[in-house]
């Protein structure tokens, strides 16, 4: 299998130039899942967030941390080739919807397979629900043998779905999941990264993303079904909001670091998915200008530290 390296430049060089007109390509695409998705609720910023936190407690490098967040933003890309009635269900699946749901990982790498920038996110999209015991899909390898990239969005992964709130449950309590974790420890979920994740409770650094859906933007509730609605950072208090789930229309109430929504008896039956272009504009501006791709530990010791994460 070529490597990372031979796959992005010839001759090996150990930089790559970011385009930000093709970063932002990417980076809609992961916008795109959000927008259809009525109770993802900024799920792909948190897990973009969560993803560079871990990368940073585990001490990878600047431009790891940067490809750790960028796949976490778009790792759900293969969800765009999942019908409406399955993404969008109000209530468990059924086993014939979550094999289908299972199919977006091949999507997304299907999608981004002959995109310029495809190979420093193809891992992050197609692994990213691989297990470490081997259990995890779609390939049931164990993540040990995986690059870091996936390995990291796992748990940032694992940790939103547990404490967002889902139309079939509300979220866990931060401490609740953040046990769960450590249950799942080298089976479901790399001990290593976990181990780093838990770290962050000494910090309090989580809290800064848990309940968010960008910065300083908190989720919001919507008073008709309870489920949460992501606010873009370009609306102001008494500007009117939707919720893409009971389609209400709501007035938005911003007081200090709260955000609360009050009922019009108004709804909404013609809303379109809408991409936060000012988001994206803003992940695609603190991106780094070109990316280190270094290779200076031997084969081995990149294998020991990552898990191979250049094959």
């Amino acid at each position: 299998m070529a490597s990372l390296l031979d796959r992005l430049i010839p001759g090996k060089n150990r930089r790559i130039d970011l385009s930000r007109d093709l970063l932002k390509s990417v980076l809609v695409l992961g916008a795109v899942i959000e927008a259809r998705d009525a109770y993802t609720g900024g799920h792909t910023w948190r897990v973009a967030q969560y993803s560079r936190l871990l990368a940073e407690q585990a001490g990878l490098s600047a431009s790891e941390v940067f490809l750790s967040g960028l796949g976490g933003f778009i790792h759900d890309i293969g969800k765009v080739g999942i019908p409406d009635q399955v993404l969008n269900k109000t209530g468990r699946l059924s086993e014939d919807e979550f094999s289908l749901l299972k199919t977006h990982p091949t999507v997304g790498k299907k999608l981004l397979d002959n995109h310029p920038l495809g190979p420093l996110v193809l891992d992050s999209i197609t692994y990213h629900h691989e297990r470490y015991d081997g259990q995890g899909y779609p390939s049931g390898i164990g993540s040990q043998s995986l690059s870091i990239y996936p390995r990291i969005i796992a748990v940032a992964d694992c940790f939103d779905a547990m404490t967002s709130t889902r139309s079939y449950r509300k979220g866990m309590p931060k401490d609740v999941a953040l046990g769960i974790l450590a249950e799942l420890r080298n089976t479901q979920l790399d001990g290593m990264l976990v181990d780093s994740f838990l770290g962050f409770d000494v910090t309090r650094r989580l809290d800064h993303t848990l309940g968010h859906s960008d910065e300083g933007r908190r989720l919001a509730n919507c008073p008709m079904d309870g489920l949460i609605v992501a606010l873009p950072r370009y609306k102001e208090d008494g500007d009117m909001v939707y919720c893409h789930a009971c389609k209400g229309i709501y007035r938005l109430h911003i007081a200090q670091d709260t955000f609360e929504l009050e009922a019009t008896g108004q709804q909404r039956f013609d809303l379109q998915p809408e991409i936060d272009l000012e988001l994206i504009n803003d992940l695609a501006s603190g991106a780094p200008r070109s990316i280190a791709l270094q290779r200076e530990m031997s084969n081995q010791e990149n294998m020991d530290k990552h898990g191979s994460p250049w094959e």
